[in-house]
């Protein structure tokens, strides 16, 4: 499916934003254009790698560091949403895995968001904060995603306060915090926020939500959805109807975001 209009988008209003009061009721006019069959497909293929993502985790929870190079290339892929991302973070990766000190990440005796924030804090200056916490994030959700959630940086990007969950919530006021254990747990509490909005666009059918393994994504799909609609608002605001015909479709958009291969 493609989105598509002929004149400015109805998403993108003069005043742009978080504090936009219009923009909540565009979202939700524009979230009408997609289809819930995309978010169960997408869903599915999340589900279907996150063996791969158990495997992995447990050979890094032993410590091991014998990375095969495609299993690099796949976690890279896999925990960003473009290829120049997961380029940045193969190369991080394969110059020191031996130092990132996975077991302490993976490591379930202590709280998913202390254990994420001394994984950030080790690395810094290493590597870009957003890219660490892609990848702590991303490792420990696809293998347990009903304990734990994504942080990318296009649902919350703190720095220049922008992405898709301060959009849903109306503000940045609930996500901005001191430190990134409480950040993550803000995160958390405003992905329930935004998930409370879902349920008035119809794209939490039953085939989504009463399968067990695609519950488990039901967030990053619907997320990634609504960011997806947002960005072709932008671009068909910003670019020429001839540019905009080069854009993923909706679904490979999502995709794109969720670190999954695209499909003809």
């Amino acid at each position: 499916m493609v989105l598509r209009r002929e004149g400015p988008s109805h998403i993108i209003k003069d005043k742009r934003g978080p504090d936009d009061p219009e923009l909540l009721e565009s979202l939700e006019d524009a979230l009408s254009y997609a289809s819930a069959e995309d978010l169960v497909q997408v869903a599915d293929d999340l589900a279907a790698r996150r063996e791969r993502f158990v495997e992995l985790s447990y050979r890094l929870a032993e410590g091991d560091s014998n990375w095969a190079l495609d299993d690099l290339t796949w976690l890279a892929r896999s925990v960003t949403h473009s290829r120049k991302k997961a380029a940045q973070l193969y190369d991080f990766l394969t110059s020191g895995a031996a130092d990132i000190h996975f077991p302490d990440l993976l490591d379930p005796r202590h709280p998913a968001p202390v254990r994420i924030a001394a994984f950030v804090s080790r690395l810094n200056g290493a590597a870009d904060k957003r890219l660490l916490l892609e990848l702590a994030t991303g490792l420990l959700h696809y293998t347990d995603p009903r304990s734990n959630w994504l942080w990318t940086r296009w649902m919350w990007d703190a720095g220049t306060q922008t992405g898709i969950l301060p959009l849903l919530a109306g503000s940045v006021h609930n996500l901005v915090a001191d430190d990134i254990a409480t950040g993550y747990v803000n995160v958390g509490s405003v992905m329930a926020m935004a998930m409370r909005f879902a349920e008035g666009t119809e794209l939490l059918t039953p085939e989504l939500m009463e399968d067990p393994r695609r519950a488990d994504y039901a967030n990053d799909v619907f997320l990634a959805c609504a960011y997806s609609i947002y960005l072709y608002g932008i671009t068909s605001w910003r670019l020429s109807r001839e540019y905009n015909r080069l854009l993923p479709t909706l679904p490979n958009l999502m995709r794109k975001l969720l670190g999954l291969p695209k499909v003809a």
